[in-house]
């Protein structure tokens, strides 16, 4: 999801692979698509269990502008949740990038991540032990379907050490979004340490919840095209890396802590606000559409 990662993960770079070069990869590892909830469903459970899709804004005066689309579908019997990320800085494109990953819906576990921008890109597989890190490019255009593009560096890292029976939960940044909704984040106070995957290794980050509160929030309806304003309940998390010593660069590549706000039962994404590098002062990336 983004133009928090970005802006860091590859930076900007010439015209990203388009969407269908993703899912053209991800439809030949995976299959024929399953089914998601039907309309009537998802009108019954509300907007925030069962979204298809976001769609994200941040603007900072008339320096920066971010747009940010999140889809997610069920494939083959996997979860899969596609970005897409544009910013301008001055009116200037900053960055166009695109992401897929495929988690197991059972568990919330990431199976495998792609990162694509421009003619650069990354695929991280996760497995039992440890997850790779393989440096992609396209053998000629950076539209060919990600399966036509050529690994040409192979990193392999372990999983860390855990304290607790089991392995320590580790995933891409969007999977980890979408782990939040298993998480006991509940009441202020409530903390968990978790994971991200890196290229170079596996780094913690500590989520703690710091505030309750009920609040509205405007949206467009994507299945109306209205414009709607809810009643939320929702919780404020402070996510910041966990490691001593660890650096300053922060969750989704922003710069410092970074705040989240989701919705408190299912928590889904509304709002993240943090430092991004090259803009000044703090960005606001507000939840602008749903669907």
């Amino acid at each position: 999801m983004a133009v928090w990662a970005s802006l860091g993960l590859l930076g900007a770079g010439g015209v990203a692979a388009s969407a269908d070069t993703i899912r053209a990869s991800s439809e030949t590892a995976t299959g024929a698509a399953g089914g998601g909830p039907s309309s009537g469903a998802r009108d019954a459970a509300g907007p925030w269990s069962s979204w298809k899709r976001l769609r994200f804004e941040a603007r900072q005066m008339l320096i920066f502008a971010g747009h940010v689309q999140m889809d997610r579908r069920d494939k083959a019997g996997k979860e899969v949740l596609e970005t897409e990320t544009r910013a301008t800085l001055f009116g200037a494109e900053l960055a166009h990038s695109r992401t897929m990953t495929r988690l197991d819906p059972s568990t919330g576990e990431p199976f495998e991540f792609y990162e694509l921008s421009g003619k650069r890109g990354r695929r991280y597989t996760f497995g039992p032990d440890g997850y790779s890190v393989e440096k992609l490019r396209p053998k000629n255009s950076p539209d060919a379907p990600v399966e036509k593009w050529e690994s040409y560096s192979r990193s392999q890292f372990p999983y860390p050490a855990s304290d607790a029976p089991g392995t320590p939960r580790v995933f891409d940044y969007y999977g980890m979004l979408l782990y939040l909704k298993r998480a006991k984040l509940r009441q202020p106070g409530d903390e968990i340490v978790l994971y991200v995957a890196t290229s170079h290794g596996p780094e913690p980050y500590r989520i703690r919840v710091s505030e309750a509160r009920r609040s509205e929030r405007t949206f467009e309806d994507l299945s109306t095209g209205e414009t709607k304003t809810v009643p939320v309940r929702e919780l404020r998390l402070r996510v910041s890396p966990a490691k001593p010593g660890q650096d300053d660069e922060g969750f989704m590549k922003m710069e410092g802590e970074t705040e989240i706000w989701v919705e408190a039962d299912t928590r889904t994404l509304l709002e993240i606000d943090g430092k991004i590098r090259k803009v000044p002062g703090r960005v606001e990336i507000q939840l602008a559409a749903i669907g």
